[in-house]
């Protein structure tokens, strides 16, 4: 009996030994900090680091863990990365209105020669105006440029004679009597048009806001012009002529010279008018509507008027030619009598027209990048298969797993998007569903998305970008499962460079960065 007992003691104690390094191998690995410490100790520490750092949280969980396992796994999350090479377009901001301009108006309005015509029954009324204008214009600012260019148009009036014009004490060659002349002029019309070529010199203005689908446009500037042609016709000219005798005390009327005539068949009936070269001021005004976004519609109005007297005529007072009472010694238009006064022709009327803007070609530029991903490395150590039963006491520290999942995030935390863009490319969706099994590992975390933008295009434009890129990134986290009182926006514009930008190259700017915050505070780091 006592043999039987020794042989049961030799078997069981190594076995107990066995059983006990096993076991220690196990909370070696796991827990190779824990290994001399008690649980009651431990938690006396942990309770005095909570006093030091009250901001940090602690979880306790007891749970019961049984291993049938003949391995030990440990895993390494190892950053690498890779040299890339992607070509990127880069496209031409249609949105900066600086550059270079053709412009092509039509104008269509009332335009004079603007001119009095002395006398009760005298008078001048204008006529149909028309205007050609071609030229090219550069913005110096998107709101500021200059336009020189060339126009062609006209300036047409009627003028209108009447009443009666008595010349006393003419002498009859048929009687050698004296006697008074009247001629009573019933009707005359007389058409007079100059058609001008000018080079307008401009200065223009255009302006719009950010919900405008329309912009405001002005001009103003000064024309040299010159005549390229200027004529006059009479379309009505009938004059009745009439001879008082004072000897007789008696009007001669219906015969001989003494009768009604209709001039608009004589040579002074037309013929050239006297014209200087003018100097015209103008202004335009009205609205740009896009088409596309190189090509605008313009619909306004204009007027223009010469500034210097453009009667360049000898003014020759009315008469007659000879004894046969031709009407005028050398009638050139009313224009040239000494009944015209000084003349400033203008026009005013409705103006529309094509604006056509330069933008340059895309560029297509080679960009060099860096991949990074994390390379999984796995170790295994083999134990003896052992069955045990114990009990494990996990402390996570709140805090300290944020900063691990805010390092883990920061491998591949940047996402970079297209010019003028805030669509998520296949790439950053990927990178993206990484940061997602990251953050379901610290629910507590919170994450703040920082949109920018570079330093293209206009400020406002920029920061409405930023803010939808890091909008976009905040949305497919949440279609992914996170929480929406996680995730925090901000957009930035074009203010916040890229640090890891040292060569300063644009589409690097281009991005939304996603970090891990715990507090507050942390929003301003």
């Amino acid at each position: 009996m006592r043999k039987a007992w020794l042989f049961v003691l030799a078997i069981w104690a190594p076995t107990v030994l066995a059983q006990n390094d096993t076991v220690r191998t196990l909370r070696e690995a796991q827990s190779p900090e824990r290994t001399e410490v008690s649980e009651q100790s431990f938690a006396t520490k942990e309770t005095k680091e909570m006093k030091r750092k009250p901001d940090s949280l602690v979880r306790v969980e007891t749970r019961t863990i049984q291993y049938f396992t003949d391995t030990l796994t440990s895993i390494a999350f190892v950053p690498d990365s890779v040299a890339k090479q992607r070509e990127e377009i880069v496209h031409a901001d249609s949105a900066d209105r600086k550059g270079h301009y053709i412009e092509a108006h039509v104008g269509l309005g009332y335009g004079s020669l603007f001119y009095n015509l002395n006398g009760a029954n005298n008078s001048v009324s204008g006529s149909f105006s028309a205007l050609l204008q071609l030229q090219y214009a550069y913005f110096f600012h998107p709101n500021w440029g200059i336009g020189a260019g060339l126009w062609f148009t006209n300036y047409t009036s009627m003028a209108h004679i009447g009443g009666p014009y008595t010349w006393l004490d003419q002498i009859d060659t048929d009687t050698e009597q004296h006697y008074d002349h009247t001629a009573t002029v019933n009707r005359w019309n007389e058409r007079q048009t100059i058609h001008n070529l000018g080079i307008p010199i401009s200065l223009q203005f255009q302006y719009q806001k950010e919900d405008w689908k329309a912009r405001i446009f002005a001009a103003v500037g000064v024309a040299p012009s010159f005549a390229v042609s200027k004529k006059y016709k009479v379309v009505e000219g009938e004059i009745r002529h009439t001879g008082y005798y004072p000897a007789w005390d008696l009007t001669l009327d219906g015969m001989h010279e003494f009768q009604t005539k209709d001039y608009t068949n004589e040579p002074c009936a037309q013929g050239t008018l006297s014209v200087r070269p003018q100097v015209a001021v103008f202004a335009d005004f009205g609205a740009l509507i896009p088409l596309t976004k190189q090509i605008d519609f313009f619909l306004g109005g204009y007027f223009n008027m010469v500034a210097n007297d453009a009667n360049g005529s000898t003014k020759t007072p009315i008469g007659w030619k000879d004894d046969t009472f031709t009407f005028m010694d050398e009638y050139k238009g009313a224009y040239a009598t000494d009944l015209a006064g000084a003349s400033h022709p203008f026009e005013a009327g409705l103006k529309v027209g094509i604006h056509w803007h330069y933008i340059a070609p895309d560029k297509h530029n080679i960009i060099d990048y860096f991949d990074y991903f994390t390379r999984q490395d796995t170790m295994v150590e083999l134990i003896p298969r052992s069955d045990t039963l114990l009990s494990e006491r996990i402390d996570t520290l709140t805090r300290a797993h944020i900063a691990k999942a805010a390092e883990e995030v920061e491998k591949f935390n940047k996402i970079y998007f297209d010019f003028d863009s805030h669509k998520l490319s296949e790439e950053s969706q990927n990178y993206l569903s990484s940061i997602v099994s990251v953050l379901n590992k610290v629910p507590d975390a919170k994450i703040a998305i920082d949109g920018h933008a570079s330093e293209e295009g206009q400020r406002k434009h920029n920061e409405k970008l930023a803010y939808n890129r890091a909008k976009a990134v905040a949305k497919f986290l949440i279609d992914k499962g996170i929480r929406k009182d996680r995730v925090i926006v901000i957009g930035h514009g074009s203010l916040v460079p890229n640090e890891e930008n040292l060569n300063h190259e644009l589409p690097l700017d281009r991005r939304a960065e996603v970090k891990v915050v715990q507090t507050q505070n942390d929003l301003k780091k």
